[in-house]
Formats: C-alpha cells, sequence, structure tokens
C-alpha cells in the first residue's frame, strides 16, 4: 500500500485503476464510510485530522491498515463512487514543494501464510511432505495396551476336520 503526501499536507492513498494510477483524497472520501462503517471513519479521521504525519500512521499501522485496504478496495470495485474524491496520480505529487520531506511511503505487510496462498498449495505440499511413520506415530493411540491379531487368512473350510 502507497501513501503520498499531496498539496496541502493531505495524505493520498495510491489506486492502480484500469485508466491509470490515481489518488484517493483520503480525508475528503471519509464519507464512503459513514453508514456502515462509522469505525473505519472514526480511525482515519483521528489519524488524518492533523495532515501528513508519517509517524502517527505508521505508530497506528495495525489499526489503519484494514479501513485503507477497504478504501482501495472500493476505489477500486467502484472508481465512480460520489463520496471518493480522487485526482490522477501526476509527478507533480513527487515534486511539488518537497525539498526535504518525504513525498510517499510504501508499506508492505506480511500477512500469515494461509492468507498468501489462496490456493492452499502451501499448505497441501507441508501436508504430503510429512513422513508417514510420523503420521503414524502422531496418530496412534496414547495409551499402551495389548492387542490381539486375528489372521483370517487360513480358514478352515466346512469340510475338514
Amino acid at each position: 500500500m502507497k501513501l503520498v503526501r499531496m498539496s496541502e499536507q493531505k495524505v493520498g492513498l495510491l489506486v492502480p485503476l484500469s485508466r491509470g494510477l490515481h489518488v484517493i483524497d483520503i480525508a475528503n472520501s471519509l464519507g464512503v464510510f459513514a453508514p456502515h462503517d462509522p469505525l473505519s471513519n472514526g480511525l482515519l479521521n483521528g489519524a488524518l485530522k492533523d495532515g501528513c504525519d508519517w509517524s502517527l500512521i505508521v505508530k497506528h499501522w495495525a489499526h489503519l491498515r484494514s479501513p485503507l485496504k477497504r478504501l482501495a478496495n472500493l476505489a477500486i470495485a467502484n472508481p465512480d463512487h460520489s463520496c471518493l474524491v480522487m485526482q490522477p496520480f501526476t509527478e507533480q505529487f513527487q515534486i511539488e514543494d518537497a525539498v526535504d520531506q518525504i513525498v510517499a511511503i510504501d508499506i508492505t505487510d506480511t500477512e500469515r501464510l494461509e492468507e498468501q496462498d489462496p490456493t492452499g498449495r502451501h499448505a497441501m505440499a507441508r501436508q504430503f511432505s510429512e513422513l508417514p511413520e510420523d503420521k503414524i506415530k502422531r496418530d496412534a493411540p496414547s495409551a499402551t495396551g495389548a492387542a490381539q491379531v486375528i489372521d483370517f487368512s487360513h480358514h478352515k473350510q466346512i469340510g475338514d476336520a
């Protein structure tokens, strides 16, 4: 997820759309959460109310990543939503009054293996790489007891006595 500093010390969320890269004005797009997700609205509003404070965003990333991901997914699915404030990404975001300031921050989350493996290929590979002896030991009952083995392969015929 890439966040960029916009003009007037606002934070924008960079999203790839079919018509090119666009930047969502997060603070002015919070209306998309209003009726059905007031928690996301409150979290983003609280973190971004003072403008572009990268340290605050990084500090509270655990709480902000989910609403930002929802916002990005909503913009990708419905770029013409009436509450979204977006503009095309241009190089002016990178150059505009940015002498010694951070203009963008790219945050990559690490997710659990199951979330990164939607097909289950890695889980199946782990399952089949387990040795059969380990499965037998794992599935064996913990209590030890005597077992009687009956061999039915040598049965007597009815006429034999």
